[in-house]
């Protein structure tokens, strides 16, 4: 069977299992998403990156659908679009496209979007001094400025959106990125430490370098990662729930420490990855506590996932699907660009992973599943 028809099979299977959507549940005429890569359904769908087929953080295809899609489809809402596309690159042979907004999308999950930093992976912010980068140009807005802009939209919730919000992987990138680059001091530690929004005492001290840098770091990482848990929390109950929506979904920040790109670490590196996602996720529970969401547990089920695959119908869980060395891709196997022409030398149909960190189709499948799992015990569908 052809890799299309089984996500087509999958796909029905989850929109199924809604059993009516919002006929015999919640009554919502849209969806609202906030959050990053994980969520993003075409932000950077243009250019060069459409030109091969790509735009979704996946391996992608016409019946590729993230988990918003899926949760979307689930309370028959309409496909979701992206609030905000284009693409600012400055490397030489990438072609991009100039900011759009559409007033009528209601997506506006971007990959590399933090919390309320601009400076994400590959943002575009960081091709400006001091930084200096040349790199892919995501626009990468912020959640909290993401919220902002759909209230200037709309002026209000009218309280029958769903609204969903998962965030906090690009703070973690940005934080160990810190991390890593302590130890050797100088310019560029200090400007990655600048980058991920620590104190000028801490870039002051990471500049030293050493092993002081490196304690420096983890402390700030740790203290940042718990800030972003924090404020996104405050975010949800100022800017969504105080603003009138009644049904809001919010999911923890999976475990980073189990990608690819986690494995390719030390044990006690792997272990500091884990803590940052724990502090993350416990001050974002801890600001939500007694407030009126739904709260996904996307840490714990994804654990699940990978200690037991078999279970889910996955059989690598370890290995990307996308190649890096495919001409196909121009991005060396990043899933933005990847497609089912750009994949491995095997049937990436059950692998759980695009890439280092993002989910195949497969994985955004058991993301959803669980999410109407979820959904459907609160009685919303």
């Amino acid at each position: 069977m052809k890799l299309e028809l089984k996500l087509a099979a999958l796909v029905a299977a989850v929109v199924l299992a809604a059993c009516g959507g919002g006929q015999g549940g919640i009554d919502v005429t849209s969806t609202v998403s906030f959050g990053d890569s994980l969520s993003d359904v075409g932000t950077y769908k243009v250019g060069t990156i459409a030109g091969v087929g790509g735009g979704k953080w996946t391996v992608n295809s016409a019946t590729a659908l993230n988990w918003t899609e899926l949760v979307a489809a689930s309370v028959r809402t309409g496909a979701p679009c992206a609030a905000q596309t284009g693409l600012l690159t400055n490397i030489p042979g990438l072609t991009g496209a100039p900011v759009a907004n559409h007033a009528e999308c209601f997506n506006y999950a971007q990959g590399s979007a933090r919390v309320s930093n601009p400076f994400g992976p590959n943002a575009a912010a960081l091709q400006a001094p001091p930084f200096n980068q040349v790199n892919l140009g995501l626009m990468a807005m912020p959640v909290a400025t993401q919220m902002s802009t759909h209230l200037a939209k709309v002026g209000s919730f009218s309280g029958r959106e769903l609204v969903t919000v998962m965030a906090g992987g690009n703070d973690l990138f940005m934080h160990f990125n810190g991390v890593a680059n302590a130890a050797a001091g100088g310019a560029t530690a200090a400007g990655a430490a600048a980058a991920a929004g620590w104190p000028q005492a801490v870039q002051a001290a990471v500049m030293a370098g050493g092993a002081a840098a490196t304690d420096a770091a983890v402390n700030a990482a740790l203290t940042g990662m718990g800030q972003a848990g924090a404020e996104l929390a405050s975010l949800v109950k100022t800017q969504i729930l105080a603003k009138g929506a009644r049904y809001v979904l919010v999911a923890n920040l999976p475990d980073v420490a189990q990608t690819p790109f986690a494995m390719t670490l030390d044990a006690q590196t792997r272990g500091l990855v884990n803590t940052m996602v724990t502090t993350f996720n416990s001050q974002l529970q801890t600001g939500l506590s007694g407030s009126a969401v739904l709260y996904v547990d996307a840490y714990t089920q994804g654990r699940d996932q990978y200690t037991n695959p078999a279970k889910y119908g996955i059989t690598n869980v370890t290995t990307p699907a996308c190649s890096t060395t495919s001409p196909a891709n121009p991005l060396a196997g990043s899933s933005i660009a990847c497609t089912n022409a750009s994949t491995v030398a095997a049937d990436t149909s059950t692998f759980l992973f695009a890439d280092s960190v993002h989910p195949t189709p497969l994985g955004y499948q058991l993301q959803a599943s669980f999410v109407i799992a979820q959904m459907r015990a609160a009685g919303w569908i």
